[in-house]
C-alpha cells in the first residue's frame, strides 16, 4: 500500500501539547478529534551484514505489541519538503523473528537474491516509544495524527524519538497540510525528513559534520515544462536545507548554516525567475515570505566571513596565528553572534516550519495551472531570454572599460550571484561551453568571500584597538589591493567568454 504523511519533529515531549492546545483548536476549527488508541511498541531493524537494505534506501524492521509480530518493509519512495510518499509492505508474523521469503517478490530490487539476503540479516538497532494515536476528520478528510515518544538505540547508543506524524487517510493532500499549518502554530516543531531507520543508522554508523554540495547544475532535459523545471528547483532547495539542517542540530557545525542559508537563496532565485510566467497569488505570498525569512538570516554573512578568517585552511590562517589576542577577539564575536540569533531556536521556528509547508503545499496544489497560461511548454523557450537578460545586466553593471573597485564589487555581489543562480537553474539545458563561461564568474564569487573577510577583519581591528592594530591593517590594505588586482584580471578574462546558449 502506499501512505502520504507529514513528520514534526519536537523539542520535547509533545503528548501535553497535544492534549492541551492542539486538539481544542482542531476543535474550534470545525474538526472532529477522537484517541484511537495507545500502545507502547519495539521495533527491532535488520540488514544484511554488508548493509544491503540502506544502500538500496529500504527500511525492514520487525515490531512487536502485545506478544504480536508484524514485519514491515518500506521503499525510499519519494520526499517532497517533508512530505512523504512511499510503499509500504506488512505481514503479519508468528515470532519476533523476521522471515523475508514472505514477501512477494516484486518488492524486491532487481537481482536480489533474498534467500542469501534471509541467511545474512542481523538486528542493527531498536526503537521503543509510546504511540498515541488520534483521528481527525473535518469534510471528507480523515487524517491520522500519530504522537510516538521514546528513544532509538543500538548496543551502545541512544537518541530521543519525538515526533508528531500526519497521515492521509482519506482526502486530498491539501488536507493534510490544513492540520499541520495548526500544530505549526501551536508548538515548536520541525518538518523532517529523516525516518526512525535512518536516525538508527545514523546513531549506528555517526554522522560527520560533512557537507552534500548542490550539483554543478540542476538536472533538466529539454523536455522539461516550465512548471516541472521550477518544481525540481524548489525540490532541490528544500532537500538541501533539510539535510543541513538536520546535520546542524546533529553536530553543531556551523558550515552546515551556511548550507542552510544557500537553499534560502536558492529557492527565493527560483521562484522570483519563474514568479513572471506561473504568477499567481500563491507564488506572490512565497515570494514575500522567502525574501522577509533570506533577510532575517542576512547576520549569517558576518558570521561567514568570520569562519572564513578563522579557518585553519584560509589564506589568513599564517597572519592569524602570529597574533593570537585578534583570533581571540574573532572567536568571541562568532561566539556572540550566535549567542544572539540563537540557530538553534530558529530551526524550530514556527515561520521556518511554516514556509517549508508552504512551498511543499505549492508543489501539490500547483496554484498557476488555475491563473495561468503556458506552465505546461518547454522551459527551454525562456531559458536563452532569462540567461540573456540576466548576463546584459551583470555586464551594465561591469563593464569591461571601466576599473572597479572595492565599492564597485560589493555593490554588484548581490546581482551577480542571482545571475549565477539562474545559470545553476537552467544551464543543464545547454551542454557545450558552459563550465568555461562559468567558471571566471565563480573565480569572482570566491574572490568576493574574501573581500568581505578582509573587510571584517580590518572592521574588527578598529573595534578591537589590538596593540598591532597598525601592522595588521596596513596587512589587509595589501591584502585588499593584491586581491583587486586579481579580481579585475579574472573579470577581464570573464567578459570575453562566449556564452553558451
Amino acid at each position: 500500500m502506499s501512505e502520504i504523511e507529514l513528520k514534526f519533529v519536537t523539542r520535547q515531549d509533545p503528548r501535553e501539547a497535544v492534549l492541551d492546545c492542539i486538539l481544542p483548536e482542531l476543535g474550534k476549527q470545525g474538526m472532529t478529534v477522537s484517541q484511537a488508541g495507545e500502545k507502547r511498541l519495539q521495533n527491532d531493524y535488520y540488514d544484511t551484514l554488508e548493509h544491503d537494505f540502506q544502500l538500496a534506501k529500504i527500511g525492514f524492521r520487525v515490531r512487536g505489541c502485545n506478544q504480536q509480530f508484524e514485519q514491515t518493509l518500506k521503499t525510499q519512495g519519494r520526499v517532497s519538503g517533508g512530505l512523504h510518499q512511499r510503499l509500504e509492505f506488512n505481514i503479519p508474523l508468528g515470532t519476533s523473528e523476521p522471515d523475508l521469503s514472505l514477501f512477494d517478490s516484486d518488492v524486491w530490487p532487481d537481482g536480489w537474491d533474498v534467500s542469501a539476503m534471509q541467511r545474512s540479516l542481523q538486528r542493527q538497532f531498536s526503537t521503543h516509544f509510546r504511540r498515541t494515536t488520534f483521528d481527525v476528520t473535518f469534510d471528507d478528510a480523515h487524517v491520522e495524527m500519530v504522537v510516538d515518544v521514546g528513544e532509538v538505540s543500538t548496543d551502545k547508543l541512544h537518541s530521543p524519538i519525538q515526533e508528531i506524524e500526519l497521515e492521509l487517510k482519506t482526502g486530498q493532500v491539501s488536507d493534510l497540510f490544513t492540520v499541520a499549518f495548526v500544530i505549526n502554530q501551536l508548538l515548536d516543531v520541525r518538518l523532517s525528513d529523516v525516518s526512525k531507520a535512518a536516525q538508527g543508522y545514523q546513531l549506528l554508523n555517526g554522522i560527520t559534520p560533512q557537507v552534500t554540495p548542490l550539483p554543478e547544475f540542476l538536472p533538466l532535459t529539454r523536455q522539461d515544462s516550465t512548471e516541472s523545471a521550477f518544481a525540481k528547483a524548489l525540490e532541490c532547495g528544500l532537500a538541501h536545507w533539510q539535510i543541513h539542517e538536520h546535520r546542524f542540530l546533529q553536530t553543531g557545525s556551523v558550515k552546515m548554516l551556511s548550507e542552510v542559508v544557500t537553499a534560502v537563496r536558492l529557492m527565493l532565485q527560483t521562484v522570483s525567475l519563474y514568479l513572471p510566467v506561473l504568477q499567481c497569488p500563491a507564488m506572490l505570498t512565497l515570494h514575500k515570505n522567502l525574501l522577509a525569512f533570506a533577510q532575517a538570516w542576512q547576520w549569517h554573512q558576518d558570521l561567514h566571513s568570520l569562519n572564513y578568517l578563522l579557518s585553519k585552511k584560509s589564506l589568513f590562517a599564517k597572519c592569524l596565528a602570529k597574533h593570537p589576542a585578534l583570533t581571540s577577539y574573532l572567536q568571541g564575536r562568532q561566539a556572540g553572534l550566535l549567542q544572539a540569533h540563537a540557530p538553534e531556536n530558529r530551526v524550530f521556528d514556527s515561520e521556518a516550519t511554516a514556509l517549508k509547508l508552504e512551498v511543499s503545499a505549492l508543489l501539490h496544489n500547483k496554484p498557476w495551472q488555475g491563473e495561468v497560461q503556458g506552465y505546461d511548454m518547454p522551459v527551454m523557450e525562456h531559458a536563452k531570454g532569462w540567461l540573456s537578460q540576466g548576463w546584459q545586466t551583470v555586464q551594465q553593471s561591469m563593464p569591461a572599460n571601466r576599473p572597479m573597485r572595492v565599492a564597485n564589487y560589493c555593490a554588484t555581489e548581490v546581482l551577480l550571484r542571482q545571475t549565477l543562480w539562474n545559470g545553476f537553474l537552467l544551464g543543464d539545458l545547454f551542454a557545450e561551453e558552459r563550465g568555461e563561461f562559468r567558471a571566471p564568474w565563480l573565480d569572482l564569487l570566491i574572490g568576493l568571500d574574501e573581500l568581505n573577510a578582509l573587510l571584517m577583519l580590518k572592521q574588527s581591528l578598529h573595534e578591537s584597538e589590538l596593540e598591532s592594530q597598525e601592522e595588521l591593517n596596513e596587512w589587509a590594505n595589501e591584502k585588499i589591493g593584491s586581491l583587486l588586482r586579481v579580481m579585475e584580471r579574472t573579470r577581464e578574462v570573464a567578459t570575453r567568454g562566449d556564452v553558451y546558449w
